[in-house]
């Protein structure tokens, strides 16, 4: 089509002098053939200084070479059209953004006449946007971006979260990936009403980082149009910190019913299986009954007692009797009480005292109760023997660490994150509640109790504070 053709469509005329979006006629090579007033407004040029230029001149030099691309393309018949953002340069040499929409008119036999370019002026939106980013990128929470269930964009925070060094690791990956297998089914749901244009408030999940390990995070999702469709942002929020407040509590308040119900209960069951006990005692004495069922009777009445003294021990504060000591001291004691059992079982317990500070106040007798309790389950971990480690050193100028370290098999992942739980034992005889009471002895010391476990054995770490 030549350019008096383009003068003389009067319907087409009409349409393209009164668009309100700018648009340009360009032929193959990038010269402007044509502008409507609304391009002119834009880019502060007259009509007649725009035909005297190229697309390459009123093009950003860093932006052109993309555009350049998609048209080639366009050329070729890779493509039929495009939309672009891009950067336009103003009259008075400084920068619009634009979205700019591309398409191209071929003759009858298929060969390109020129192209049509469609402007809108996108400058505002994106100093909005710019705004919105730079507030996102300095946000404390986790925030990223979401489109075609791929990530597009996470800010700084985000990568702390999810222990990622650079952006690039994670840009352009579905967002499948990072959520734990078992919640996926439930997290395209959400997914998808996000995409259906709805908002999601608050929704707990698992979240997997690139280490491998899985946190619980808090999310709440909105979207966003582009033109398109909706992407997704994100906004998350660790709360690992707060599941383990709540698992503690919830532990405690299964703690605080028990102990409730075995005080209640105490008086009424003690002094009958006092009784009871007695009577068994006195007729194996005088061999009336069978011996077997009498070794049954009072085994379980033992394991009966033994339960109900361990609920005390949780069900009420103990009267401690704090005083300053030195913590070596109490090691050797309880490596002493232990000597016997330990040789019996072809095991050494060794001990070793790397800090010249190890007074502590402290409850000998609590103390002395949970290094015993430690010791035993190392001796009970290694039934064929081999050396148990009792190692202090000094953690900083406010406290002193104690390490117990077995060589037995280990305690497995499934078992050890659930060895806190009242009641939850894999001893025959056990009660479950040691666990926890070696535990409230050491925080009502101010102290701190920790466990790392592989299948070259067990290290129990206490954490107590220092008598400075």
């Amino acid at each position: 089509m030549q350019e008096n053709e383009l003068k003389h469509g009067s319907i087409f005329t009409h349409a393209f002098n009164f668009s309100m979006i700018g648009t340009a006629v360009v032929d193959p090579i990038g010269r402007i053939l044509k502008v409507n007033p609304s391009l002119s407004h834009i880019l502060g040029f007259t009509e007649n200084e725009l035909i005297s230029l190229t697309l390459r001149d009123i093009t950003f030099s860093e932006d052109f070479v993309k555009l350049d691309d998609y048209i080639s393309q366009l050329l070729l018949g890779k493509i039929s059209s495009h939309q672009i953002e891009t950067r336009l340069l103003h009259k008075h040499n400084y920068g619009i953004w634009t979205l700019l929409r591309i398409s191209l008119v071929q003759s009858n036999e298929g060969n390109p006449l020129y192209l049509i370019i469609q402007v809108q002026n996108i400058t505002e939106r994106k100093k909005v946007e710019e705004r919105y980013f730079n507030f996102i990128e300095r946000s404390s929470e986790a925030m990223i971006i979401i489109s075609n269930r791929k990530i597009q964009y996470i800010n700084e925070t985000g990568l702390k979260f999810l222990n990622i060094s650079e952006k690039e690791e994670i840009i352009g990956k579905s967002v499948i990936d990072f959520i734990h297998p078992d919640k996926r089914n439930i997290s395209v749901n959400y997914i998808n009403r996000v995409e259906a244009g709805e908002t999601i408030y608050r929704i707990e999940e698992i979240f997997g980082r690139v280490d491998g390990k899985f946190i619980n995070v808090e999310f709440t999702a909105f979207p966003v149009y582009n033109g398109e469709k909706n992407d997704m942002h994100v906004i998350m929020k660790d709360i690992s910190e707060k599941k383990k407040t709540e698992q503690f509590l919830l532990n405690s308040e299964k703690l605080n019913v028990a102990g409730q119900l075995a005080a209640g209960i105490a008086h009424e069951v003690r002094n009958p299986l006092t009784a009871i006990k007695g009577f068994l005692q006195i007729m194996d004495r005088e061999s009336i009954g069978s011996k077997m069922y009498f070794d049954v009777l009072l085994s379980e009445v033992n394991r009966i007692e033994l339960v109900l003294t361990e609920l005390l021990l949780l069900s009420k504060p103990q009267n401690t009797k704090h005083k300053f000591i030195n913590l070596e001291s109490i090691i050797e004691q309880v490596i002493s009480l232990m000597s016997t059992q330990a040789i019996l079982h072809n095991i050494e317990i060794k001990k070793e005292i790397n800090t010249d500070t190890c007074m502590i106040s402290c409850d000998e007798n609590q103390l002395k109760q949970v290094f015993i309790n430690f010791i035993k389950n190392s001796i009970e971990a290694m039934p064929n023997g081999g050396p148990i480690y009792i190692k202090v050193f000094k953690r900083d100028n406010d406290s002193i660490l104690i390490h117990i370290i077995d060589r037995g098999s280990g305690i497995p992942a499934e078992i050890l994150k659930r060895i806190w739980e009242p009641f939850f034992t894999t001893k025959e005889k056990g009660t479950g509640l040691g666990m926890m009471i070696c535990n409230n002895i050491i925080e009502n010391h101010n102290g701190k109790l920790q466990i790392s476990s592989s299948p070259n054995g067990t290290t129990i770490g206490i954490i107590l504070p220092l008598n400075k």
